[in-house]
């Protein structure tokens, strides 16, 4: 089994996709879901067919750019975390999501080579799981083949909330990486909040994170929740907790970096903060926004098949041709070997 992404409506030269797809095969880390291949075809358009028994209104011709993913068993964090059951999942394997999520991130963040990674809609859609739950970060790859001023462009244009973004992000200007690491912790903040309070993100993020500032600040609030954790445990709680109230610091220049909170973390401890030079400017209020992606499949057969969302990460600003976004296929197949 392995998942394919099909990149459709975006034209991107063939040697900066070659180029990107390599680094992407080079990443190799257990909270990362690993790039297996890809393939660039210029050889012959494609045709697409019906998605979900609907006809679709055009065809369109193209070289094929193919990614080749690693098959994740167990769908997304946020299936799981919002599917029967989920309020049974307890706190070891929480704190262990948490944490697998945050190392992803961060990996992500110090990059290879000197060039980091932003992912700029990481959100539980784009963790998955694999067969022993071990949670994996998926979508980044965007951020390296459309470019940020293309990503946030296309967000704007579409006018449409992406619900684990901060306001700051649609105000910004500029595209400095130091800012852009802190539109990730925002996210991760909300995921972490989201993970220890099982309080699902809807609406204003505000409005969440004002009242987990006044009831969750004490350990009164958590035992009633958690109630047959041990004193050790419930400080992890409260540490998670607290980590995700810094995460989502209004002001971008204070939130923590995805380094600071592996730190935090591992030595149960709040690091001394550190100051962000250049991190942006300071946010204003959000602008109305409503992004919908559609998938598309191709007359290929397949025996499993199955529409993810696709999400907007970048670190690089080269110019890309974009038609279609909403045409962007996630799909898993069987492949016979």
């Amino acid at each position: 089994m392995i998942a394919v992404k099909r990149l459709i409506g975006v034209e991107i030269p063939v040697e900066k996709f070659k180029r990107e797809a390599e680094q992407f095969i080079r990443l190799d880390h257990k909270n990362i879901v690993k790039v297996a291949s890809y393939c660039h075809d210029q050889s012959r358009g494609h045709r697409l067919v019906q998605f979900k028994g609907k006809p679709l209104p055009q065809l369109f011709n193209g070289p094929e750019q193919l990614l080749c993913y690693e098959y994740m068993h167990n769908g997304s964090l946020r299936d799981y975390l919002m599917g029967q059951g989920s309020r049974e999942i307890d706190w070891q394997m929480r704190y262990k999501l948490i944490k697998g999520t945050c190392a992803g991130l961060d990996y992500l963040h110090k990059g290879r080579a000197g060039c980091p990674i932003v992912h700029l809609n990481l959100s539980p859609s784009n963790v998955l799981l694999d067969h022993n739950y071990i949670p994996r970060i998926t979508g980044f790859d965007f951020s390296k083949l459309i470019g940020e001023k293309n990503t946030k462009s296309v967000v704007l244009k579409l006018n449409g909330p992406i619900a684990y973004l901060p306001p700051d992000f649609f105000h910004s200007k500029g595209t400095d990486l130091k800012y852009l690491a802190t539109v990730d912790i925002y996210s991760l903040g909300l995921m972490i909040l989201e993970i220890a309070t099982q309080q699902e993100i809807k609406g204003i993020h505000g409005v969440l994170i004002k009242s987990i500032e006044e009831n969750w600040r004490e350990e009164s609030q958590i035992t009633r929740l958690y109630t047959s954790l041990g004193a050790d445990e419930l400080r992890q709680v409260k540490m998670c907790i607290d980590i995700g109230l810094d995460c989502v610091k209004s002001n971008p220049e204070k939130r923590p970096t995805a380094g600071a909170i592996m730190d935090w973390l591992n030595k149960e401890s709040k690091p001394v903060p550190v100051s962000r030079a250049g991190a942006g400017v300071l946010p204003r209020p959000p602008v109305p926004t409503n992004i919908n992606h559609a998938g598309r499949i191709q007359g290929i057969p397949i025996e499993k098949s199955q529409v993810l969302i696709p999400s907007f990460a970048c670190n690089e600003y080269s110019s890309v041709k974009i038609q279609n976004l909403h045409l962007l296929l996630f799909m898993f197949i069987q492949v016979d070997q």
